[in-house]
Order: C-alpha cells, then sequence, then structure tokens
C-alpha cells in the first residue's frame, strides 16, 4: 500500500492528534481525581494533582495513566495498520499511531524528562532525579514506543517511506509546541475562557476539543482517502 497526502488527510489527522491529546490529558487528571478526590490545575499541556490530595502516595498512578492510555491506542494503530485486511482500517491505524506521538515520548525520554520517568522515580523511591532513573525510562519509553513505528514504516510502500515516518514523528510535535504549547497556552495565561466547570478543564480547552471533534467529522473521510493500493 502506498500513501497518498490530501490536504483533507492532513486537516483530519490534525484534529485527531490534538484529540488524542486532550484524551491523554483527560487519562491523567480523570485518574488522579479518583484518587486524590479533587482536581488540580492544568493547561492544555501540563497539569498536576490537588494540594488537597487523599492519597498522595498513589498519585504517580495519574502519571502513568497518560501513557498507558496513549502507548495503548500506538499498539493499536500499528496493529491495525500492519495486519488488517480492511484497507480503511489499517489507514485509521497509521492515523492512530502518530496521532498519539510516539517519537515525542522517545525524544522527551531521551533527554531525560516525560511522565515515564516520574513514574519510575516514584517506583524507585527516586527523589533526586538520578540518572539511573532517566535511564531505565528511557530505555522503557524506546522498547515500547519505537516497535510501532517500525512495524508501520516496513509496510508503507513508497519510495520514501522512512521520509513518510520521520515526517509523522517530527511535524506533529513542531505545530503543537508553536500552537499548543506558546498560543493556545498565552490564551490561557491571559485569562481567555478560563472558567472551569466540567471535569477540572478551563473553558478554552473543551471549546478547543469541540472545535477538533467537528473538524475530524466534517473531514473523517480523508482518513481513509489517503489509501491507494499497487499490485
Amino acid at each position: 500500500m502506498q500513501l497518498r497526502i490530501t490536504w483533507k488527510y492532513v486537516a483530519a489527522f490534525i484534529a485527531l492528534h490534538f484529540i488524542m491529546g486532550e484524551l491523554h490529558e483527560q487519562a491523567h487528571i480523570s485518574t488522579g481525581y479518583f484518587i486524590c478526590g479533587c482536581y488540580g490545575p492544568r493547561d492544555f499541556n501540563v497539569w498536576s494533582t490537588c494540594e488537597q490530595c487523599a492519597n498522595p502516595a498513589w498519585a504517580f498512578l495519574a502519571t502513568l495513566a497518560g501513557p498507558l492510555f496513549s502507548c495503548s491506542l500506538m499498539w493499536l494503530g500499528a496493529s491495525w495498520f500492519s495486519r488488517s485486511l480492511n484497507e480503511n482500517k489499517r489507514m485509521i491505524g497509521f492515523s492512530l499511531l502518530f496521532a498519539n506521538l510516539p517519537f515525542a515520548r522517545i525524544f522527551t525520554a531521551l533527554v531525560g524528562g516525560g511522565d515515564e520517568k516520574v513514574v519510575v522515580q516514584a517506583l524507585l523511591g527516586d527523589t533526586g532525579n538520578s540518572l539511573s532513573s532517566k535511564i531505565i525510562a528511557a530505555s522503557v519509553v524506546l522498547l515500547v514506543c519505537l516497535p510501532p513505528i517500525l512495524m508501520v514504516g516496513k509496510k508503507i510502500l513508497n519510495r520514501h517511506r522512512w521520509g513518510i515516518v520521520a515526517g509523522f514523528s517530527i511535524i506533529p510535535l513542531l505545530y503543537a509546541m508553536l500552537y499548543q504549547r506558546l498560543f493556545l497556552n498565552w490564551l490561557l495565561q491571559k485569562k481567555v475562557l478560563p472558567e472551569v466547570h466540567i471535569a477540572g478543564t478551563p473553558d478554552i480547552i473543551l471549546y478547543h476539543f469541540g472545535i477538533m471533534l467537528i473538524i475530524l467529522v466534517f473531514f473523517r473521510q480523508g482518513l481513509i482517502e489517503l489509501k491507494k493500493n499497487t499490485r
């Protein structure tokens, strides 16, 4: 199967990426709520448990919930693309893998950050941000996130398949940093729809999530029009 990128696909993929990102954050904060009994502060990409957490010793499970959610969908997407006989399902699998940013998880772990490092530190009782915790976390992330990328890359028939893999790995990381982490968080800091009414989440984040859902529904056909059969 060869891949053919269309503008409709790009619109649908970007929307799916931001939807997956918010669901990742909801996995964090919802788990934190069940553990702590309250919501902590958050923005578009940073969250924390509340100061009055009822079970602070178990708060690391809220950190773990996000990677578990995203990595499960990465593997599901890679499995669909690599093994399914349904071409539409394969293309959705391709999008699902890269919309959950496997390379971003790898890159963040390799530079010594990420949710996985926090979980490893909690399990090891590491309060000093030791090198061993960083190495263990990076190794785990590589073992979990690199194989699905390779699985999908090997099944792409385009001439520059690894260039496609690199593009879908890196470009979403770049535009998310500029648009989400800088621009949208700037709006939130400027008190644009900062009120919290649902799930411990500022209204601007919920409105943005709704807009992304509308875009995804409107351009959903683009996710499966990406394919082109070759024989």
